[in-house]
């Protein structure tokens, strides 16, 4: 089941989602309520997934081949920058608060620095940081200590691709379960008083 927007407010207890195998929602879309994320990792059933974890494949697949490469450093902080309009933004630093068990620090830029979707990761470690910034809404720029930087083709993925992808699989993600509720309830809220979503 898919709910493009005004998903119900608990998705695996309402009509469709009883019978469906995978509930998507969309997190970016209608209502855009403040607190849309943490009403997902309250109401999180096994089978719900949300578009604005699904946007996220190629981030996270960029960030964990950096630290799959020596050296092999733990990661000690991370700083994770995006669009006010992006619940993507926060998702991403739940996985990586998640997964790296370090503290995260996420806030929304202002329009003027960037409107729309991820615009940074930073992942701090003792050699240096690593640096995964969009240039622009297709283009980012990857930056290591002691490396050449890298431009890397980063487009935002359209619906189309996040839809495939949610429906290539009728099992569980567990990994999304764990993120919107343990990863989540870890993060914390935004840096500099921006609002939590």
């Amino acid at each position: 089941a898919w709910w493009p927007d005004h998903p119900p407010a608990v998705p695996a207890e309402s009509g469709i989602g009883r019978i469906a195998q995978r509930r998507i929602t969309d997190a970016s879309t209608r209502p855009f309520a403040d607190d849309r994320l943490t009403t997902l990792s309250r109401t999180y059933a096994p089978g719900d997934t949300d578009l604005a974890w699904t946007r996220l494949t190629h981030w996270r697949e960029q960030l964990a081949a950096v630290l799959d490469q020596p050296p092999y450093e733990p990661v000690t902080d991370v700083e994770v920058v995006g669009s006010g309009s992006s619940p993507s933004t926060a998702l991403l630093a739940a996985w990586l608060r998640l997964k790296l068990e370090v503290p995260v620090t996420w806030r929304y830029a202002s329009p003027e620095e960037w409107d729309h979707g991820i615009r940074s990761v930073r992942l701090t470690r003792s050699s240096g940081d690593i640096v995964l910034e969009r240039a622009n809404h297709t283009d980012a720029h990857l930056s290591q200590p002691q490396q050449p930087g890298h431009d890397i083709v980063l487009p935002r993925r359209t619906l189309r691709e996040c839809l495939a992808e949610e429906l290539r699989r009728l099992d569980p993600d567990v990994l999304y379960g764990r993120v919107i509720t343990q990863g989540w309830e870890l993060l914390g809220p935004a840096a500099t008083g921006e609002k939590h979503v």
